[in-house]
């Protein structure tokens, strides 16, 4: 494994779950390799529940039928999902009810239902402060306390920001845009969010009736999966505070003389509170499409790729709903596979290669990719107060995600005396702007597609030249301890919400060979090269035939560091460490690198059944012309 030690900051939201900000403590010249992903502490699972993902054709009978066999009970009728969540029967163990669900042809996989972590950096709390993020004018503005210097206030540079208050000149009409926030809870009853949830318009109150028939009474402003039950609204306390920070920066209600103002006045949030468990979250997604959201929030992340939460998001997007997503905390690149200590990449869903999926590293006050800012004000060396993560194919744009002031759900005193309000970092934060200008975008033009609001979103940004990465990782990884320049990002930019508003609806994501979709043709033997971070992945396909042994070879630079994986047939996309490789049974990585830091690798194997493989070479933070071969024994 890579390593470091760490020193962890002050946790005060979800700290038992919640891989926080480190400091790291020097390291060895010579790093380690990375541990494999599921030796480390990052995924957890609920015993006694599966998530089973059917074929889009099945029909409910035989989802039944496959359910009746096993014995499993799904816990919620069938939606407009073809992922189900299923109890397995008292007395069968997960591992054997996996077993049957994946025997049967009908069924796409078959998973132990995991446990996310939040993408928020837990913070003490901090009062009242200027929205630098919205409109930045260089004010002096409260930051986040991390324990690194008794500092709470310190300025940004003018105009580092998304043009949020010039674009609500151009907001009219009713407010008809609804975000789902997929999280730990949204306290309905928000003095700045009270007049900003969503009222679901076939319940009725208060009267104890399902009148809209979803199996959920009096569900008007969304459900808790965690309680089963009609309030979305966590514990009255900081350390359950993340969703309702999340919704505070979407839409907090502006102009009532309270608080802040929220991103998007012409949107409602949907409040789903959940545990972090997989299969809680594909009822959630579930619950927002049958309900007509218009944007998905997701500020968390876990290690797993997982087959069902990959086809309900899919499944949203093609019913017409965007998914927001956090790009994590783990100060990586989520193109490179990575398990240090403190965290993880890629992070899923935001890695997942779907067009509907808006991917969201976090910027700061001065328009760089995000630090910890009282760390950057003491004597501790800048790359350590690093956090974002990021990724040139994985991660589409970058929004302010450092000393964000919101809504809490906590009677705490704030700026002025105020209660309710704090300052977050994290992606949790920089994730909900974006979901916000989303939504004035589809205010603004209401036939829009998911993926076209994402288009514009995308090709609106802001590209300044100060936008240039520092990890906290660098010890491990080889990166520099300076400030770098290079394409970090789809985008390699900063989002702008005015502009956003009139811009192109143009793909904004085209094809590349670093990935399994656009995959590119192994003759035999080739001759290129990678170059993180601009394109560090090159991946081919190659039919392989049954009954044949395989010698597949990487050679590189001396002095380069390079990786070799080989990926099974069937499989979506690079990295897909599924359930399957951590807890037992199908995994599609058929072997990785062979642990050696340098650029020659080697795999050897055996074809039990005729496909195409997929064969990715990566350049671990580095590059070089290499020679790909492969042979049959």
């Amino acid at each position: 494994m890579r390593t470091r030690s760490r020193i962890l900051t002050s946790c005060a939201v979800i700290a038992a779950v919640l891989m926080a900000m480190a400091v790291a403590a020097p390291t060895a010249s010579a790093a380690p390799r990375p541990k494999l992903p599921w030796q480390g502490p990052a995924v957890r699972v609920k015993p006694g529940r599966v998530i089973v993902t059917f074929a889009p054709e099945t029909s409910g009978a035989e989802r039944r039928a496959v359910h009746a066999e096993v014995g499993g009970r799904p816990t919620a009728p069938r939606g407009p999902l073809r992922v189900d969540v299923v109890d397995v029967p008292p007395g069968l163990p997960t591992s054997a009810a996996l077993r049957r669900y994946r025997a049967d042809p009908s069924v796409v996989a078959a998973e132990p239902d995991r446990l996310a972590v939040p993408t928020e950096i837990p913070n003490d709390p901090m009062f009242l402060a200027e929205q630098w993020a919205l409109r930045n004018t260089g004010q002096n503005h409260l930051i986040t306390e991390s324990g690194f210097v008794p500092k709470d206030r310190a300025r940004g540079l003018s105009d580092r920001d998304v043009d949020a208050n010039t674009a609500w000149n151009t907001e009219s009409g009713a407010a008809d845009v609804v975000v789902a926030v997929l999280d730990s809870g949204v306290d309905i009853d928000h003095p700045d969010l009270v007049d900003a949830m969503w009222n679901n318009p076939d319940e009725v109150v208060n009267d104890g009736l399902d009148n809209d028939g979803n199996g959920k009474i009096d569900d008007v402003y969304g459900w808790d999966f965690l309680r089963d039950d009609r309030n979305p609204s966590p514990p009255n306390n900081l350390n359950a505070s993340h969703g309702t920070h999340v919704a505070g920066i979407v839409a907090a209600t502006r102009g009532n003389a309270k608080g802040i103002a929220g991103v998007c006045g012409s949107c409602r949030i949907m409040g789903l509170r959940f545990d972090l468990s997989l299969g809680q979250e594909i009822e959630a997604i579930e619950y927002a499409v049958a309900e007509h959201a218009d944007v998905i929030n997701m500020s968390f992340a876990s290690p797993v790729w997982s087959a069902a939460e990959r086809a309900a998001i899919e499944d949203a997007g093609h019913a017409g709903v965007l998914t927001v997503v956090a790009a994590a905390n783990f100060s990586a690149d989520n193109d490179v596979a990575f398990f240090p200590e403190d965290g993880f990449a890629p992070a899923y869903p935001a890695s997942y290669t779907l067009r509907t999926i808006l991917s969201v590293a976090a910027s700061n006050h001065e328009d760089e990719y995000a630090l910890v800012t009282e760390c950057d004000l003491s004597t501790v060396p800048r790359w350590r107060c690093a956090f974002t993560s990021w990724g040139r194919d994985s991660v589409d744009v970058a929004a302010p995600g450092v000393d964000i002031m919101s809504t809490i759900a906590a009677d705490l005193p704030g700026g002025a005396g105020t209660p309710g309000y704090a300052v977050f970092d994290g992606t949790s934060m920089a994730a909900p702007v974006v979901a916000g200008i989303a939504g004035m975008v589809k205010h603004a033009h209401p036939g829009y597609t998911p993926f076209q609001i994402k288009n514009a979103v995308m090709r609106s940004v802001d590209r300044p030249s100060s936008l240039k990465m520092l990890s906290s990782h660098a010890n491990q990884t080889g990166m520099p301890t300076t400030p770098i320049s290079g394409l970090f990002t789809r985008t390699q930019g900063r989002v702008n919400a005015l502009k956003a508003l009139t811009a192109s609806t143009a793909n904004a994501t085209p094809l590349t060979d670093g990935n399994i979709d656009g995959a590119v043709f192994l003759s035999g033997t080739v001759q290129r090269s990678v170059a993180w971070p601009r394109d560090v992945n090159d991946v081919y396909r190659k039919r392989l035939f049954a009954g044949n042994r395989y010698r597949i070879t990487l050679n590189g630079p001396a002095g380069k560091d390079m990786d070799l994986m080989v990926w099974r047939p069937g499989a979506t996309e690079i990295h897909q460490f599924t359930a399957g490789c951590f807890f037992g049974g199908s995994c599609p990585w058929l072997r990785a690198v062979s642990g050696s830091p340098d650029a020659d690798e080697q795999v050897t194997f055996s074809v039990a059944k005729t496909g195409t493989f997929y064969v990715q070479v990566q350049g671990w933070y580095s590059g070089g012309r290499y020679t790909l071969s492969v042979k049959r024994l």
